[in-house]
C-alpha cells in the first residue's frame, strides 16, 4: 500500500496479496467484513481500506498519517523525493557558488547544473558520495579561482609546474594527480573554459597525455618540462632586446641540431629562423616534419652549410613543440607542415592548420605526392574512421582517395623532394 501511495501520490488504486496465509484470510475478513475463506489471492483497493479503517477505533487516522507511523518516519511521494532531490542538488551548487565567484568557477558550475557535456562523472558522484564531491568541487574551484588571476590563457609570460600549483592551491603536490576524480574534475573544468575561449577547441571525453598536457600549457601549467621536448635546427632564440641567446647561436654557427626542452623555450622570449635574422630579406619560415628520420635525412641534405630551419615533432605534438610554434608564428613565420599519409598525419595537418589559419600550409599533401609515397600497409577499418573527420579543404582531396584506396603513405619516399622544396624556398 506504502508504495502504491508513494506512486500515484494520493489515497487510490488497489493491492494485491497473492496465497494468503489463513492468518491473513481470517484478519482480511474481520477488518474488511469480507469472507475471504479459500481464497488464492485479495486484491484490495485504497479507498475500500481507508472505508474500513473508519470504522475502527482508528477512525480518526488518515491513511498517511497511519503509513508514517507504520515506517517511522514521514513517507514520501515519489514527485515529493524527487523535488526534495533536486532542491537539495540545487542548494549544493548554489552554496558552492556562494563561496567561489570566479569567472571560470561560475562558468564551470553553470555548466555543471546544466548537465553539459563532460559533467556526468560528477552528477553520478553526487548520488553516491554528495559529502566528498564536495570538498574535490571546493579544491577544483579553488584551482579554477588561481587561474584566473594567471593571466590571460595561452599568453603566459612564466609557467608553474602542476606539482607546485597543486601544493599551492591545496596544499597537496598530488591533488590534482590525472588518476584521480579530483585531477579529472579539474580537466573536465579546463575543458569547458577554454571551448568558450577558443572556438576552435571542443571538448572530448577522451583526451590523449600530449592533450592534457597541452591543455594545462594553455592555461599555464607545466607536467614536465624536462622530458617534453622538441628538436630543432636553423633557429635563434631571442631574450628581451632581441639579444640572440648564445647557445642557440651556437649551435648555428656550428651547424647543430637542439634537442630543447619545455623548461627552455619557457624561459625564451621569441623565435625566429636565424637566417632571417642574420639577413632580414631571407624569408621567414619553417619547415616542420613529423618523423625523426626525415629530420636527420634533410639535414644530412644540407650538410656543409647552415642548416635550414627545419623541426622535428617526434609523432604527436608536445606542448614543447607548439609553444616553440606559437613564438614563431608570433614573428610573422610560414609553417609549412609535412606528414605521414595516414589518418594521425592529416589529423596533425588539421590541428596545425585551426591553431595557425593564416601561416600554416600543408607541404607536400598533393594526392600525387599521396601517390609517389603510397606503401603496401593497408589502413585498418577502426583507423580509416578517424579520416572522416577530416574538413578542411586543404586535405579533402588527399582524404577521398584514401577511403578508396586504403593505403598509407609515408614522407620516407619524398625527402629528396622535402630537400628540394627547402631549398627552392630558402634560395
Amino acid at each position: 500500500m506504502m508504495k502504491k501511495y508513494q506512486g500515484l501520490g494520493r489515497v487510490g488504486g488497489s493491492v494485491t496479496l497473492k496465497n494468503p496465509t489463513n492468518q491473513e484470510r481470517e484478519a482480511l475478513s474481520l477488518f474488511l467484513g469480507r469472507d475471504y475463506t479459500g481464497r488464492m489471492s485479495a486484491t484490495v483497493s485504497l479507498e475500500t481500506f481507508t472505508d474500513a479503517l473508519g470504522k475502527t477505533k482508528y477512525s480518526g487516522i488518515g491513511f498517511k498519517e497511519l503509513l508514517d507511523g507504520y515506517v517511522g518516519h514521514d513517507v514520501l511521494t515519489r514527485v515529493e523525493e524527487q523535488e526534495g532531490h533536486r532542491s537539495r542538488k540545487v542548494s549544493f551548487f548554489r552554496d558552492l557558488a556562494g563561496k567561489h565567484d570566479s569567472t571560470y568557477g561560475r562558468l564551470w558550475l553553470e555548466h555543471i547544473e546544466r548537465s553539459g557535456p563532460g559533467t556526468r562523472g560528477i552528477h553520478l558522484a553526487f548520488e553516491k558520495h554528495p559529502d566528498v564531491l564536495s570538498g574535490q568541487l571546493e579544491n577544483v574551484l579553488a584551482a579554477l579561482s588561481r587561474l584566473t588571476r594567471m593571466g590571460e590563457p595561452g599568453k603566459h609570460a612564466a609557467y608553474e609546474r602542476l606539482p607546485v600549483f597543486a601544493s599551492q592551491t591545496v596544499h597537496d603536490p598530488h591533488g590534482f594527480d590525472l588518476d584521480t576524480d579530483q585531477g579529472r574534475y579539474l580537466i573536465a573544468a579546463l575543458q569547458l573554459v577554454r571551448s568558450q575561449q577558443d572556438q576552435g577547441y571542443s571538448i572530448s571525453s577522451r583526451l590523449s597525455a600530449e592533450e592534457v598536457t597541452e591543455l594545462f600549457g594553455y592555461f599555464g601549467i607545466i607536467r614536465d618540462d624536462l622530458l617534453n621536448f622538441v628538436t630543432c635546427a636553423g633557429l635563434l632564440a631571442l631574450r628581451e632586446g632581441n639579444e640572440p641567446v648564445a647557445l642557440w647561436r651556437a649551435s648555428w654557427d656550428d651547424g647543430a641540431v637542439l634537442n630543447v626542452p619545455l623548461r627552455e623555450i619557457a624561459r625564451i622570449r621569441a623565435v625566429v629562423p636565424a637566417a632571417s635574422f642574420d639577413h632580414p630579406d631571407q624569408p621567414r619560415v619553417v619547415f616542420v616534419v613529423e618523423n625523426s628520420g626525415v629530420f636527420s635525412e634533410i639535414m644530412d641534405g644540407f650538410s656543409g652549410t647552415y642548416l635550414p630551419p627545419v623541426v622535428c615533432t617526434h609523432g604527436q605534438f608536445k606542448l614543447a613543440c607548439l609553444m616553440l610554434l606559437d613564438k614563431l608564428v608570433a614573428n610573422n613565420t610560414i609553417i609549412y607542415y609535412s606528414g605521414d599519409f595516414d589518418p594521425e598525419g592529416l589529423q596533425m595537418a588539421v590541428r596545425l592548420l585551426q591553431r595557425y589559419p593564416n601561416q600554416a600550409v600543408p607541404w607536400r599533401y598533393t594526392v600525387d605526392d599521396y601517390g609517389h609515397c603510397m606503401s603496401e600497409v593497408t589502413l585498418s577499418e577502426s583507423r580509416l574512421k578517424r579520416v572522416n573527420t577530416i574538413d578542411h579543404p586543404l586535405l579533402v582531396p588527399v582524404r577521398d582517395i584514401m577511403r578508396s584506396v586504403r593505403k598509407a603513405g609515408y614522407q620516407e619516399y619524398l625527402v629528396k623532394d622535402l630537400v628540394d622544396d627547402i631549398k627552392d624556398v630558402l634560395g
